[in-house]
């Protein structure tokens, strides 16, 4: 299958809000509440909306599309959000549609935002990964070791993220 990887622009906000809540629904039911997970597909309007607008201030969003399609992305932040690895780099979100898994796609969009992570100078990196989520053995697949765990809690719920933790993350693009 051939698909690009490039950097979002504003014009792939709804795009990536439809992969977003979609991958959110396959990926986890059963993990997180239905209601939350309907909600998110229910919002879709102002996720775009607020898609577009964080790509226009931050410019952290790369795109895997098939016919001009979006179908995959990902975002990344520089440096963590997550204080105790704030010397790290993060990926806040590595999402692609059902179908399109086993294409490669998932690991050119994780290379990708590796890429741009070690070009701000981030030499380790982290991802928080749900407990259950399927993709955690991709993760592990690439490199990643599983270094914390963490009660998050989020809309009314709590639950727990493994918090993966890449290092020598420039071996990862070679």
């Amino acid at each position: 299958m051939e698909f690009t990887i490039r950097k979002a622009t504003p014009a792939d906000a709804l795009g990536i809000a439809i992969v977003s809540a979609y991958t959110w629904k396959t990926a986890y039911s059963g993990l997180l509440p239905e209601e939350m997970l309907d909600k998110r597909l229910a919002d879709l309007p102002k996720m775009a909306e607020n898609m577009k607008q964080q790509i226009i201030d931050r410019d952290n969003y790369f795109v895997a599309t098939v016919d001009d399609t979006v179908v995959g992305f990902t975002a990344f932040c520089s440096p963590c959000r997550n204080p105790d690895y704030a010397d790290s780099g993060e990926i806040g979100a590595l999402y692609c549609l059902k179908g399109y898994n086993g294409y490669g796609i998932g690991r050119a969009l994780f290379e990708a935002a590796v890429k741009e992570l070690v070009q701000r100078g981030h030499k380790t990196m982290i991802i928080d990964c749900l407990r259950g989520n399927p993709t955690l053995g991709f993760y592990e697949h690439l490199g990643g070791k599983v270094v914390a765990e963490r009660e998050m809690v989020r809309i009314d719920h709590s639950r727990i993220e493994d918090v993966l933790f890449f290092d020598n993350i420039e071996k990862i693009i070679k």
